[in-house]
């Protein structure tokens, strides 16, 4: 018996399936089901056209724009004009921002078929800042990073509060920051290099950050000096140096420190300490050797 040839057997196994589709569905049944699959094949053909040809034209970027400019976004969104539109999905879009760019919520990504991208921001306040080395790194009251710049300006001019803290590791944007000596080093012969402290001895930067924030004083403060766990300070209002010494009693310490404000004997002063260690004998005094050019810009 000669064997088949391929053609005549894929001939043979479409007709096998077209007489069962008769005999299941009929002719007319049979006919709307082959047009259906035309149909999709013709969609799966259009998607494929898509995916390969249309290409980005434009890159909207509406809401909260103040703080970036529409290049920054456009760069954390990992996308770029003359990209296959759908070569990333909306979602993977969104991702992105949220990623490198973790100032950023409610992150809305819109395409079209004419090639048009719109992206949608809004962001995150800024409450605090810090330095090191030659950059600045915007950080919410647990230590959050949020975003790395040169220009200060950019945090302090939407109300951001320069913070002083201990020494920390390197900042790395979308991860809390960490104090240099709660992670161990040890020199060649095993020992370690200096003292380690666990995390938590440095939880009273997070509770005075928090605190200060609801309190009514932060639009106005300029600095926070946490470099010391028992002598912490507040530079407000461009004119007081505010020790607030440890974190205890910090409602009773701001109560106290509203009243002294309210009194208005200090008013006429250029500058002026007030001591807090002690809210039951709080003191004010003016003191014109006192700099805070550091926390003025």
């Amino acid at each position: 018996m000669a064997q088949m040839r391929p053609e005549d057997k894929a001939r043979q196994t479409l007709e096998g399936i077209r007489a069962k589709m008769f005999l299941r569905f009929g002719e007319r049944g049979s006919r709307i089901i082959v047009r259906i699959c035309i149909a999709a094949m013709i969609l799966a053909v259009i998607a494929v056209a898509a995916i390969l040809f249309i290409r980005i034209k434009t890159i909207e970027v509406t809401g909260d724009v103040t703080m970036f400019n529409e290049s920054e976004i456009i760069e954390a969104a990992g996308i770029d004009v003359g990209d296959g539109l759908y070569w990333k999905s909306t979602g993977r879009i969104k991702r992105n921002i949220q990623k490198n760019m973790p100032i950023a919520q409610n992150v809305k990504v819109r395409k079209n078929i004419f090639g048009k991208v719109t992206i949608n921001v809004e962001l995150i306040s800024v409450d605090y800042y810090m330095k090191l080395g030659e950059k600045y790194y915007a950080l919410d009251a647990d230590l959050l990073v949020l975003d790395e710049n040169t220009n200060p300006s950019k945090y302090s001019a939407f109300g951001a509060v320069l913070v002083k803290l201990p020494e920390v590791r390197q900042p790395v944007v979308g991860e809390k920051l960490v104090f240099y000596d709660t992670v161990e080093e040890t020199d060649t012969e095993g020992e370690t290099v200096y003292e380690i402290k666990e995390e938590s001895f440095y939880e009273y930067t997070t509770k005075f950050l928090k605190n200060l924030k609801e309190s009514g004083f932060h639009s106005d403060a300029n600095g926070v000096i946490l470099t010391q766990k028992f002598d912490i300070t507040l530079i407000y209002a461009e004119k007081f140096s505010i020790c607030f010494g440890n974190v205890n009693d910090l409602d009773e310490k701001f109560r106290v420190l509203y009243e002294i404000l309210a009194e208005g004997s200090m008013q006429y002063a250029e500058k002026c300490s007030i001591d807090l260690t002690n809210p039951s004998r709080a003191t004010a005094r003016a003191d014109l050797t006192l700099d805070f050019s550091e926390f003025i810009d």
